[in-house]
């Protein structure tokens, strides 16, 4: 059976550009054999203060040096993470999750820091003073949450709409002009559903939002016998003992009135006052 063994540290000096991992103490990495994307490189890792860094260098062992060059602390405007933005990061690691992070390819180094979930470019607060900096870090750290606030409640507007138009096709067999409208007045628009359901359920028949905002039931007397009715702006469906009758409906001054779509009755019933009383 084979025994794995752990390999021995190397100690490298890291670059004094790197001055953020000296305020932690760290200074040196272990060389690492094929550890990145297997090139030789120099790792070091350190934390404190919720402040969690990893720095993976190429290095090359023949010649011993860095395959970068990397110049000393006060380095050059746009190369690396400028030092008030390091100061800034150790004053922020208090109170907020920070974490510093490179990125080497093949032919570009990123140097970045991560505060509380946002990327800050490692190019910031070259020209800032400390305060400034850190204003400015906790701006894009605000103005990016607020825009991921944005986003989240974008997304669940249109998951709400989405789901208030598949009830809405569901109930009324058709797709709503505007899914808002419906989802503030849903309350009207659930009351219209069950009018629906009950007039589809007891006379057979499925009017549209429009048919049933003008709709209502009427309980009466024709030919001696009771009558049940669902009246309509323009049709009324009737249960008559155990038949079924479509009357015509003529809206007026003082009322509503149907009468049966027969040659054989020509008599008007009232069935709702001009007031809306049935």
């Amino acid at each position: 059976m084979e025994t794995l063994s752990v390999k021995k540290c190397i100690r490298v000096k890291l670059p004094e550009a790197f001055e953020l991992p000296r305020k932690f103490g760290v200074s040196w990495g272990c060389l690492t054999q094929g550890a990145f994307r297997g090139i030789d490189a120099v790792i070091a890792e350190g934390g404190r203060k919720g402040i969690h860094f990893r720095y993976v260098l190429p290095y090359d062992t023949i010649a011993k040096r860095y395959m970068a060059e990397y110049g000393q602390r006060e380095r050059r405007e746009g190369y690396g993470i400028s030092p008030t933005l390091a100061d800034a990061l150790y004053e922020l690691a208090a109170k907020y999750e920070v974490e510093v992070v490179i990125e080497k390819t093949r032919y570009k180094t990123y140097y970045y820091a991560v505060v509380d979930g946002v990327r800050i470019e490692g190019s910031l607060c070259y020209r800032e003073n400390l305060r400034g900096c850190i204003s400015e870090v906790l701006r894009r750290v605000r103005e990016q949450r607020e825009w991921e606030e944005s986003l989240r409640r974008q997304r669940i507007r249109k998951e709400v709409l989405n789901t208030v138009a598949e009830w809405y096709f569901r109930c009324f067999g058709e797709t709503p002009a505007d899914p808002l409208k419906v989802a503030k007045r849903l309350e009207e628009y659930h009351a219209l559903c069950q009018m629906r359901s009950a007039a589809k359920r007891e006379f057979g028949v499925a009017p549209t939002e429009r048919a049933l905002r003008g709709a209502f039931w009427w309980d009466g007397e024709w030919g001696g016998r009771a009558l049940s009715c669902f009246v309509t702006e323009r049709e009324a469906v009737c249960n008559w003992g155990n038949t079924k009758w479509k009357f015509l409906v003529m809206t007026t001054t003082d009322g509503v009135y149907i009468k049966p779509e027969s040659p054989l009755y020509q008599e008007w019933i009232k069935v709702a006052h001009s007031d809306g009383d049935s």
